[in-house]
């Protein structure tokens, strides 16, 4: 009796591991299926996010600033902030231990491919171009329906007047729009 039991879980479990690799394999294909987004008419290769060189320098001013407002929490019993002061630090250095994957950018005549992420020139409200070489050379996004509303895409060795000419025709321009104070901050602090 408990060996035709274990028999039938074991088989059941089998065929459970089977029809989620059937449903990984589908998903996978769908996203990978070629679409009106692949016909690109410019499209370039750029790192997800600029990871920051930091130095020992930076690194040893970090672990002091952290070890400062952990023991300065715990002297005014604020050990909740300095707990997560700590955890912080220790997320932000296991997430920076990866290095930013290169993606694919294809802006195509319905939209913009971001790797595997797809913006339909219909949800695009505004684009705007911030490029102030060797600093910043981004396309920005303003895109509608999306949690964070604003998309920054690197634009490595892309033309940027190339990339405006074509945008302005299919979706407004924000002029005169500069690098937000969070990004500035990022940058020059190399977070």
């Amino acid at each position: 009796m408990i060996t035709k039991i274990k028999t039938k879980y074991k088989a059941h479990k089998l065929q459970s591991a089977q029809k989620k690799e059937e449903r990984q394999q589908l998903r996978s294909a769908i996203l990978n299926a070629p679409s009106a987004f692949d016909q690109a008419v410019i499209s370039w290769e750029a790192p997800e996010y600029v990871a920051y060189k930091k130095g020992p320098v930076w690194k040893i001013t970090m672990v002091l600033l952290v070890a400062i407002i952990a023991i300065l929490s715990l002297y005014y019993n604020a050990w909740s902030l300095a707990l997560v002061v700590v955890v912080f630090a220790i997320v932000y250095k296991l997430v920076n231990l990866e290095h930013p994957r290169n993606m694919e950018i294809k802006i195509s005549e319905i939209g913009i491919k971001v790797g595997l992420r797809k913006y339909s020139y219909g949800k695009i409200k505004a684009f705007w171009l911030i490029y102030e070489p060797p600093f910043v050379q981004t396309l920005n996004l303003r895109v509608d329906g999306e949690w964070i509303g604003d998309i920054t895409i690197q634009l490595g060795d892309q033309d940027p007047a190339q990339v405006r000419e074509y945008l302005i025709s299919k979706i407004p321009e924000m002029e005169g729009k500069m690098e937000s104070f969070s990004d500035i901050f990022v940058r020059l602090f190399k977070i």
